[in-house]
């Protein structure tokens, strides 16, 4: 095994010197990282300061944008009112003229604050209220002012909010012979004059001097907030102050987030600095092997087996590495520049070659597939391919890049392993055997221990005088009897373990169901297991190999058996059914054991894949190899809450 050369001890010491006479260096990238953390601290909270004051800025001109809008509609309101009150007669009969009527009526119709408007005497009597039906009476008279004038803000039991009055004089001959009262809505008032943008933005609310909310417009609470600007609407609304107060706004932090990532990456790196100052030594050691490591890489790559061929898209061969140059027994002077046919095509596969090749060209996919090369000396050696589109540096597709693999040895294994999985399937079935060997004898011994007591009874008969030829003739017909039996199990076996080809012909399934039985009814009884088997169909033709059939039920009984080994004796019980549908006929081996392991679930049919101990893990592959040569499937189902059923299915031959 080849060795990678450690540092000589004067390159060691070399870099131990280095390291010394630079102790700062180690330092310098620690003070810088403090450095940028710190002005990153600076810098976001001097972003955030500029911030609160922006919004602070921002706050106050939208105030101040909100009380001008409100003055200048409360304003528009007096002096639409005023000229209304000027065109009213209080003496006259009707009390007003139809055209303050009129106007009246249309002022209330286009601006929904406006909740009552009534005409009074100078004695404080209703002449006139509107709309029709409203409350005649007023909240509190108050003496006749000499210009128009907003009284101060009151809760309505009327109209169930806080409202604001104006009172505009009514003037006939310079003198004052009544009022007009207009009641507005302080929430209608805002609700007109915040536009939708503010109220977004912010709480809005008008409230007295003791900071009772009058009222308001917003979308929810405002929550704790730093800011918030109060300021007087007076005038025209007496004792009445705007405050807004801005929503929380859920922005992500960024520069908090960003000073915490930086504070954590100069964290990671003061660690990281500390470590490699620790580890110094050690590290240049390994930078070194590193380089060797590289160098040695290097030279394997340049002995590669793996050919690697490069074509353009008309086939012409631009590249070859020496590993494909000795696969295909040229140069690479012979080979770049080529173009197809190729030399080292296979005469009798020179169409499928050239089929391959147009269907290369007509697609850019990947594409695998094995072939032969055929050498200057007429020898061939098996190969795959692996073809894959060559791209330039402007993504351009330029041509073919190759790479050959020979898989002559792969070949010859795969002839050898087929052959291996023959006998490893003949061992299986005598490792079987030796299992059953010591069940078998107790088989076998019965008819033995027969035959040798009806011999011993002839023998006495034969003694006896006089002599009885029917209880003789009776006792030899017993030993017969029993030496045919004898022979059958001999025989049974002998099938069973003989190495031979598969032989399909037609026969009874049941036949073989009862045959396994026959072999596996020893062992049950050993394991003390008790067998049901439910009534099922006699007559049920498969195309199969009995011998086969009887190994994979014999395999399936087994398996359940020993599944069952742990368990107390009256829960060992196992069922084997059989019944037709559909032209299949269904076989289903169920045992109370612990089921299949969810480890092993999906390699359970896999050779060597087995939880016992001394278990080779072949049975279930063998078992899977039997019902797909008969054309079937196999299976499993874990039961609940405990035990497994394998199931086999085999095709049912059609009969008249």
């Amino acid at each position: 095994m080849m060795r990678l050369a450690r540092p000589s001890g004067f390159m060691r010491q070399a870099a131990s010197r280095t390291l010394a006479a630079h102790p700062i260096s180690t330092y310098v990238p620690i003070l810088a990282i403090l450095i940028i953390v710190l002005l990153m601290g600076v810098f976001a909270w001097a972003v955030s300061k500029e911030r609160h004051e922006e919004q602070s800025n921002e706050l106050i001109r939208n105030a101040l944008w909100v009380e001008q809008s409100l003055s200048f509609q409360l304003r528009s309101h007096e002096n639409n009112l005023s000229r209304i009150a000027s065109e009213i007669e209080v003496h006259s009969r009707p009390a007003t003229t139809q055209t303050a009527l009129t106007q009246l009526q249309h002022f209330k119709t286009i601006h929904p604050d406006l909740l009552k408007v009534a005409v009074q005497d100078r004695f404080g009597t209703t002449l006139l209220v509107r709309p029709p039906g409203a409350d005649t009476r007023i909240a509190a008279h108050v003496s006749t002012p000499r210009t128009s004038t907003w009284l101060p803000a009151y809760y309505s039991n009327e109209h169930q909010e806080s409202v604001l009055d104006l009172v505009v004089p009514i003037y006939e001959d310079n003198e004052i012979v009544g009022t007009l009262r207009a009641t507005f809505s302080l929430a209608t008032i805002l609700m007109e004059n915040v536009p939708w943008w503010i109220a977004e933005q912010y709480h809005v609310s008008l409230i007295d001097q003791g900071d009772q909310t009058l009222a308001t417009r917003s979308k929810g609470e405002p929550g704790q907030s730093e800011l918030r600007y109060a300021m007087s609407v007076d005038p025209p609304l007496h004792g009445v102050r705007l405050l807004m107060t801005p929503y929380p706004q859920k922005n992500i932090p960024t520069f908090t987030l960003l000073l915490t990532v930086i504070a954590g990456l100069a964290l990671l790196a003061v660690v990281n600095l500390a470590m490699q100052h620790h580890y110094a030594r050690k590290r240049r050691d390994a930078e070194l092997a590193l380089r060797q490591e590289q160098a040695f890489r290097s030279a394997i790559e340049n002995s590669m087996v793996t050919g690697m061929r490069a074509r353009d898209l008309d086939g012409k061969v631009l590249y070859v590495n020496p590993a494909f140059c000795e696969l295909v027994g040229r140069s690479s002077e012979e080979i770049i520049g080529l173009a197809p046919p190729m030399p080292w095509w296979v005469p009798e596969m020179m169409d499928e070659t050239l089929e391959r090749r147009d269907r290369l060209k007509s697609s850019r996919s990947v594409q695998v597939f094995d072939t032969l090369f055929q050498r200057p000396d007429g020898s061939r050696v098996d190969v795959q391919v692996f073809e894959s589109p060559l791209i330039d540096a402007q993504k351009q597709h330029v041509g073919w890049i190759s790479s050959i693999i020979d898989i002559s040895s792969r070949k010859q294994a795969e002839a050898l392993a087929s052959s291996q999985s023959e006998q490893l399937h003949h061992t299986a079935k005598l490792i079987t055997m030796g299992e059953m060997a010591s069940t078998l004898a107790h088989e076998l011994n019965q008819p033995l221990s027969a035959i040798a007591s009806y011999a011993a009874g002839s023998l006495n008969l034969l003694g006896n005088e006089p002599l009885d030829p029917t209880l003789l003739r009776r006792g030899l017909e017993s030993l017969a009897e029993q030496t045919r039996r004898a022979g059958q199990i001999i025989h049974r076996i002998h099938d069973f373990v003989r190495k031979r080809d598969p032989q399909l012909s037609p026969l009874n399934l049941p036949d073989a169901l009862q045959g396994a039985l026959a072999m596996a009814k020893a062992g049950l009884r050993h394991h003390q297991i008790q067998l049901i088997v439910p009534s099922h169909p006699e007559n049920l033709p498969v195309m199969g190999d009995k011998v086969l059939l009887e190994q994979l039920i014999f395999n399936l009984l087994r398996n359940a058996a020993e599944a069952m080994s742990g368990l107390e004796p009256e829960r060992r019980v196992l069922e084997v059914s059989m019944q037709a549908s559909n032209g299949v006929v269904l076989v289903m081996v169920a045992d109370q054991g612990p089921g299949v392991a969810a480890t092993i679930m999906a390699e359970v049919f896999q050779a060597f894949t087995t939880t016992k101990a001394q278990g080779l893990g072949i049975g279930l592959n063998i078992c899977r190899s039997i019902v797909e040569l008969h054309h079937g499937k196999l299976w499993f189902e874990n039961g609940v809450p405990h035990g497994a059923t394998f199931l086999f299915s085999l095709p049912l031959i059609e009969h008249d």
